[in-house]
């Protein structure tokens, strides 16, 4: 972790094991409850009776010897795939991907991983248990899967001997380095072959079935099936031995029965459901002519995916889960399925496409001049196919630029993105497509966006009018209701707080998720919707669109009784486009009295802050972005980045398990059923 998230831990003192234990009871026990509260008595049936699956499965030895032995018969034959990746050898991604791993250099996260020693027998198992926080080791084949706690982690070292967050050592174990070496070795590089070899040879023997912590969810389990089918596409049918055809096939079916077994139903049934169909199809083609339950994975995946991409796509092309992150991942699952089943010669239902059509609309209508979009909701940075071991700034651009080729509709074209394997394997446009000025309404799935030219600017506003997130839990959304951001000329200037981490964020990661680190109105003090763990929701406040106008000075309307039970009072904000900028105007329906409430902004910290003429002025080296002048009445308060101490008051997380400091603009005063206006004028281009 840097930044923020690194300590001083040589003076801690140590912890006894029962803290321990009853620290890590205390941590499952608030999972739980946090779950059941999101349950109606179907699900509570469901998962008896899943526990009940669980206890059984775990009475089996893990041991490969346990399964049916896999066919030595040729690999099923991809040239499609194949041709897509040799294409993608020369890409600059998977070249420095290839050359880090031919050094044994691993880094997920921004942490560093042993030199694995793939080649030498037992040597993998530092690797793939390897915990890069407490620099411990999880548990491997010793600990039945289902027993493996991946809640009761911790943020950093704390001398409880605790791993950090599971995030970390399942990301090695997608397999995605594979990807990139597939990548070379359909161009014929025999060293990346083997490299490939060597790695899928050292997972088989450190992680039988069905034991230890690579075991637990499907979700990884389906991620490592997309990396399977990259290796045979580009090993060919018979470019394995067959020895290692049988043992490729066993691990395939090991995960498509562990897949089969566990389904995310229910409250459950968000990205994950959709990745387990995207790896039962690709484990049904993968094993199609050697195993007899082939067609039914083949069968069961594809229905998955027909069923829940209309489920998880709007009509008006919004991701149900309220991440846009999220949205383009589980468009990347949608569309991949959409490409193999293609390929196969049995293409998914046209409802795929047509929602996925749906869904790149919509991502690019948040992507900013530069190919960027605001950072709404969750983001653990998971990829579907993957050409390098860092991150991917420009995912979501990506991911539409995939759906555009996937459909053939190159107008879908982002304004820019980052070259990568999805290209060649999607057929992306190559040509960008700059974004049109205008406004765009998503009334279903509750946002407003507007692309406009003001003052010789590109600015790019966001205004969320909708729901707090998917099904009973809202695993991924954050309380954001009637939140704002902003872009100018390509540059975020108001931003999202992020994810941060997932089960070992704590506190921290609760925070980040509630109200007052988003850009928007915090009354008394309280977040609109209470978060009572990493992905539960005690109270939650949808909003909601109530009243818009059109024209070049639009107005948009939206509200949400967040606030009704505690305060009765509805929280109403309208959001215009005026001639040099745009207006915020707050109002508490239903106020008896004014209350107190503060207007919050998380300012990106790469820009310079100050306050100037009663308001703050907001710059870049081009000169001034934008000035913020506060509502009639109201104090302004700004706290810049550059002078936060060690807990800053504002942070925000620029990718996954990092923390920095965040510049905090609040306008504070009292508010009742008269509006109250914030002004946002942008800068003129010098």
């Amino acid at each position: 972790m840097d930044g923020l998230g690194t300590r001083d831990f040589a003076q801690q003192q140590p912890v006894v094991v029962a803290s321990r234990r009853d620290g890590a009871r205390a941590k499952r026990l608030a999972w739980y409850l946090g779950r059941l509260r999101a349950m109606g008595p179907g699900e509570i049936l469901h998962r008896v009776g899943e526990a009940a699956r669980r206890r059984a499965w775990m009475r089996r030895p893990a041991a490969w010897d346990a399964l049916p032995p896999g066919d030595p018969a040729p690999l099923p034959d991809l040239p499609e795939l194949r041709r897509a990746l040799a294409a993608s050898a020369v890409l600059p991604g998977v070249a420095r991907s290839l050359d880090e791993i031919r050094a044994g250099r691993f880094h997920y996260f921004g942490r560093d991983w042993p030199e694995p020693g793939f080649a030498e027998p037992g040597a993998g198992a530092a690797f793939w248990f390897h915990d890069p926080v407490c620099g411990g080791r999880w548990p491997g084949p010793e600990v039945g899967a289902f027993r493996v706690d991946v809640r009761s982690t911790v943020e950093a070292p704390d001398g409880t001997g605790r791993p950090g967050d599971v995030k970390y050592v399942w990301e090695p174990a997608r397999l995605q380095m594979l990807h990139p070496l597939a990548a070379a070795w359909a161009a014929e590089d025999a060293a990346a072959g083997e490299s490939a070899r060597a790695i899928l040879a050292s997972f088989i023997a450190e992680n039988p079935p069905y034991g230890g912590v690579h075991w637990f969810s499907g979700i990884e389990m389906a991620l490592r099936l997309v990396g399977l089918a990259l290796v045979a596409a580009s090993a060919g049918p018979e470019g394995l031995p067959p020895g290692e055809r049988a043992a490729f096939r066993r691990l395939v079916a090991a995960h498509a029965r562990a897949i089969a077994a566990f389904p995310s139903l229910h409250s459950s049934a968000n990205n994950h459901r959709i990745a387990e169909g995207l790896g039962l199809l690709v484990a049904g083609l993968l094993l199609a002519g050697a195993d007899r339950e082939a067609a039914a994975y083949e069968a069961a995946g594809r229905g998955i995916l027909e069923t829940e991409a209309e489920r998880q796509i709007f009509p008006d092309g919004v991701g149900a889960e309220q991440s846009l992150t999220y949205q383009a991942w589980t468009m990347e699952m949608l569309g991949l399925g959409a490409v193999l089943a293609r390929a196969a010669g049995r293409p998914l239902a046209a409802s795929v496409t047509a929602r996925l059509a749906l869904g790149a609309g919509f991502l690019r209508a948040m992507l900013d001049a530069g190919g960027r979009c605001p950072a709404i909701g969750d983001d653990d940075e998971g990829r579907i196919l993957s050409d390098g071991l860092g991150p991917e700034p420009r995912y979501v651009a990506s991911v539409t630029a995939a759906i555009a080729g996937l459909v053939g509709r190159p107008d879908l074209a982002p304004p820019a993105r980052d070259p990568h394997l999805r290209d060649a394997i999607f057929g992306a446009p190559a040509a960008a497509r700059p974004v049109e000025p205008g406004l765009r309404v998503f009334r279903t799935g509750g946002y407003t966006v507007c692309h406009a030219q003001v003052r010789g600017r590109a600015a790019h506003l966001v205004f969320d009018h909708g729901p707090i997130g998917y099904l009973g839990l809202a695993a991924h959304g954050h309380a954001d209701a009637l939140a704002v951001w902003l872009s100018i000329d390509g540059n975020p200037v108001l931003i999202d707080a992020g994810t941060y981490l997932y089960h070992a964020g704590g506190r921290r990661r609760v925070a980040m998720r509630e109200s007052l680190a988003h850009n928007t109105l915090s009354v008394m003090g309280a977040s609109h919707s209470v978060a009572s763990a990493g992905f539960h929701w005690a109270s939650r406040a949808d909003a909601r669109l109530v009243s818009e106008a059109g024209g070049a000075e639009w107005s948009m309307t939206g509200a949400h009784e967040g606030y009704r039970r505690r305060f009765g009072v509805a929280h109403r904000r309208r959001v215009a486009k005026a001639g040099d900028g745009f207006r915020i105007g707050d109002a508490l329906d239903g106020a008896g009295q004014p209350l107190s409430v503060e207007i919050r902004f998380l300012i990106h910290p790469d820009l310079a802050v100050a306050e100037h003429e009663g308001g703050v002025s907001v710059r870049d080296a081009s000169g001034l972005l934008c000035h913020f002048a506060p509502p009639s009445g109201f104090g302004t308060r700004l706290v810049s980045a550059d002078r936060a101490g060690p807990e800053p008051e504002a942070v925000h997380a620029p990718r996954f398990g990092h923390l920095a400091a965040a510049h905090s603009l609040i306008f504070a005063g009292t508010l009742g059923a008269e509006e109250a206006l914030t002004r946002i004028e942008i800068g003129a281009r010098s």
